[in-house]
Formats: structure tokens, sequence, C-alpha cells
């Protein structure tokens, strides 16, 4: 019967789709903020950094600062409500407050038990799985350590897109995605873009950005595209959607539909057996 099947592998977006990556990221954001806030209120700061690490989450090319000492200074913002591009340098709180931030952050980064088991089901079921996430190659590369991601799929299927350089760009268009990206994992371009997805037409790609994942796998003539777009949140929590790149709660009109819709990554099984 697997010979049959009409679909053989899946592609699993990381951040917000296999991770609550921004659940995680607010609780750790003000978590840091509740440690260097001072006399201001905690959430305050904590909503300042949210927005400067939306708006500007890397260093622009001539600043000449890493992404830890770029993100400390957007914490040195936060913390004083300066315009500061954050190249002066940092004060002590700013520091703690980001090494706080990124202890916190990828202490939680965890797969969920029931994702770990399901991923593990749909392995042994005959399917080739593989994780897909776009990204600076050191943020993204801190993140898959931390849960395990290489264990769990395989070095080799643990793709970074929008890391390395040209010759990266060049050995990972060579190669099928699902057979392995070059020797770091890494891709120069970002989905949407279409070199990323050079797969097996029998691939379902599964992730919570409407641009990046499903239009991206729709472009590239995957097979179909399950889009995890969770309920929103009360207004009142703040905790609308993705930290990074916001909520789609519709299609874009348009625009062409995923083939499947869930608010889980649960719900992939389901999908799967909808395929056949």
């Amino acid at each position: 019967m697997r010979s049959l099947r009409r679909c053989r592998a899946v592609i699993f977006d990381l951040d917000d789709t296999l991770v609550p990556t921004s659940k995680i990221d607010r609780a750790a954001i003000l978590h840091a903020a509740a440690l260097a806030s001072g006399d201001e209120l905690p959430a305050v700061v904590a909503a300042r950094f949210s927005e400067l690490l939306k708006a500007e989450p890397f260093p622009p090319e001539p600043s000449g600062l890493d992404v830890p000492a770029w993100r400390t200074g957007l914490w040195e913002r936060a913390l004083s409500g300066s315009s500061s591009d954050g190249r002066a340098g940092a004060s002590p709180a700013a520091r703690q407050a980001y090494e706080a931030w990124s202890s916190e952050r990828l202490s939680s980064f965890r797969f969920a038990d029931d994702v770990d088991a399901m991923v593990r089901r749909l392995q042994s079921a005959g399917y080739k799985t593989g994780v897909l996430t776009n990204g600076h190659a050191d943020v993204q590369r801190a993140k898959t350590a931390a849960c395990g991601a290489g264990s769990l799929f395989g070095e080799e299927r643990v793709i970074i897109a929008g890391a390395g350089d040209a010759s990266t760009a060049t050995v990972a268009r060579a190669r099928p995605l699902m057979g392995g990206c070059g020797p770091l994992g890494e891709h120069a371009e970002q989905k949407p873009h279409a070199s990323i997805f050079r797969v097996a037409s029998a691939t379902l790609m599964v992730g919570d950005s409407y641009a990046a994942d499903v239009a991206g796998g729709i472009n590239a003539s995957l097979l179909a595209t399950v889009w995890v777009r969770p309920p929103l949140e009360p207004p009142e929590t703040g905790a609308q959607g993705s930290l990074m790149h916001g909520h789609l709660s519709a299609v874009p009109a348009g625009q062409p539909s995923p083939t499947f819709t869930v608010e889980s990554v649960l719900e992939v099984e389901a999908c799967l057996e909808k395929i056949g």
C-alpha cells in the first residue's frame, strides 16, 4: 500500500508550527523585562522590546554588529526609551536582559511530547520528514539544537533558509531538500523562493506562514499544503499571532487557498489520511 500513496514526504516549518515560538518568546521577554526594568513596568518594557524585535530583528549590513550585540542594543532602547540604533554600547541592565531572554527562550524551546510522537509515527509509517525554517543561521541553529531537531529528523533534513553564501546556495540547488542541502543544512534563499522547494512533487508542506509556507508550496507545485492557523487570542492578551511576522486570519484576496487549514500541527495525520 505504501507504494500507492500520493504523499511520500512531509516538510514542517519550525517556528509557530512545530514549536510555539511566539508564546515562548513573549514569556521570555516579560521574564527578562522584569529582571532589568527597574522602576518602569515590565509589561511596558516588554512591549517596547517586542515591537523593536519585530521591526529590526537583525543588524543592518554596515553596522558591523553581530546578532547578540544588535539585540542587546534593542534591549537598551527598550529600557531607556531611546531611539539610538544600539551601536554605542549597552548598559549592564541591557546585557542582563538580553542574556536572561536568550537563556529563557532556548531553555523552553522544545518539541511537545505529542508533536514528537506524531513525527515518529509518520516516520514509522514510511513518510520522509524534514524541517524547513527561515531565518538567520546563528539564531535558527541555536533553536534547532535546543529542540533536538537533528536527532528527530536527521541533521541533513533540517534546513535553514536564508543563510549561507552563494557557494552554499549552489550546493542547495543541486540537491533535493529531502536528501540534504549542503554540509551545514543551510540555503542562501528563504521561503517562498522557488529554489528552496526543490523536492519531489509528492510532498506536503506544513507551516503557519501563508506567504512563506503555503504560497511557496503552491507555487512550487507541491502535492498539498497545510496552513497551521491558530485561532486569534483575545485582543487584551496582546498575544495575537506570530511575534515576528504577524498573523493572517484569512487567505489574502485573490490568492489560492491551502489544501487544508488547521488549528494545530497535530491535525497533519488527518490531512494525510484525506490525501491518501
